[in-house]
């Protein structure tokens, strides 16, 4: 009999049941009162989760439209822009700006470490950047930048809007817009939201919504925040068609979010990561970012001597959990495991399991049940 098959990967995230049935409801018209409703409550409730007195977008797209919507309506072609990356989707900004005609300036981190607040206010003292990009978690690492200490740094520069890319890690690490000092973050539904991948969710502050005014006319469309504007403030309008299913499961995972309490939730968070690290650091894996910047939401494994990553992942799928492969340089030496979103204590336990039984059939030599030892001291 198969097992099922827990995904474990950093994102999609496991959805809880409440938020799969909303996804199967019967689809209504976006111009059904109830659903305009529901919207609207939608929308409000994510400003008050995210403390930002602007705007927030919930959009059709994915969290790389994000950046890209983040990018259009807060800069113009021949702008300087600083990039700051911390891994392989901190790098994704680099061919968006540079298509936007941007004049990029990069701050790249080794893989497992983060750009200090420092060295970001070094380059900003050297020249006006129209805005700086800085990515929260990066999926490629599990490096997390030290975004309130950042923001801190950026009330000197108020001129340069303040980006921060939060899809692996809004709902998972801290994160409050107007208290951050950040002007726009986004994120995607399909990772510390618990939702199936289809939206990106991306919050705007005075600063932004100021600077997209300030610009006039701007080339792109579908991201335009002054498209988006009015339907958000009243769904009832139309500009192009929301995904009806996926606002309501958006709307249940939010509820979700507030009946555990944020704060709860991130402190959640923190406890499982370090249980999971500490746990696989006894089976005999190591963490590729250091341990003062490794963050919440997900883990970056490096394979002891002797074990396939892809026979690993391969039998570890057949043990009933899914995890990811690595990225560029690290690809085939290391795998990602999530562990954000509304993922509970079984699922733990059945993860690490899952990698205990794995490394029995592969012939690896360990304490057995270490594993599982180590987690429940640490749980």
């Amino acid at each position: 009999m198969k097992n099922n098959r827990l995904v474990m990967i950093p994102g999609p995230t496991p959805t809880v049941r409440s938020i799969t049935d909303q996804m199967g409801r019967e689809t209504v018209a976006f111009g059904d009162p109830a659903f305009v409703r529901d919207f609207k409550e939608l929308v409000i409730d994510l400003k008050n989760l995210l403390k930002v007195d602007g705007e927030c977008f919930v959009v059709a797209g994915s969290g790389t439209l994000a950046m890209e919507m983040a990018v259009s309506n807060v800069t113009k072609r021949g702008d300087n822009i600083l990039i700051v990356s911390n891994g392989f989707f901190g790098d994704r900004f680099i061919d968006i700006c540079e298509r936007k005609g941007l004049n990029v300036d990069l701050l790249q981190a080794a893989w497992g470490e983060v750009i200090s607040p420092e060295e970001i206010e070094s380059r900003l003292k050297e020249k006006h950047y129209a805005a700086i990009t800085v990515t929260h978690v990066d999926t490629s690492t599990g490096a997390v930048a030290p975004i309130q200490e950042i923001g801190k740094i950026l009330k000197n520069y108020p001129d340069t809007i303040y980006i921060v890319d939060g899809v692996a890690a809004t709902a998972g690490e801290r994160e409050y817009v107007d208290d951050y000092g950040i002007d726009i973050l986004f994120t995607g539904s399909q990772k510390a939201f618990g939702v199936a991948p289809g939206l990106l969710i991306l919050w705007a502050g005075k600063n932004a919504l100021e600077r997209r005014k300030s610009l006039g006319t701007i080339p792109e469309y579908y991201v335009d925040f002054e498209k988006w504007i009015p339907i958000m403030n009243d769904p009832a309008k139309y500009f192009a068609t929301p995904a009806v299913n996926m606002i309501w499961a958006l709307k249940e995972s939010v509820r979700l979010i507030n009946e555990e309490g944020a704060e709860a939730r991130y402190d959640r968070h923190i406890k499982v990561s370090e249980a999971i690290n500490k746990t696989l650091e006894a089976l005999g894996f190591k963490l590729l970012a250091n341990e003062k910047d490794r963050c919440s939401t997900l883990s970056v494994v490096l394979y002891p001597e002797g074990i396939n990553d892809l026979e690993f992942r391969a039998k570890l799928a057949e043990e009933g959990v899914m995890a990811a492969g690595a990225l560029a340089a690290y690809a085939g030496k290391a795998f990602r495991v999530g562990h954000m979103g509304n993922i509970d204590d079984h699922t733990v336990y059945s993860t690490i399991a899952a990698i205990e039984r794995t490394l029995i059939k592969l012939g690896y030599e360990y304490e057995k049940g270490i594993g599982l030892k180590t987690l429940l001291e640490n749980m």
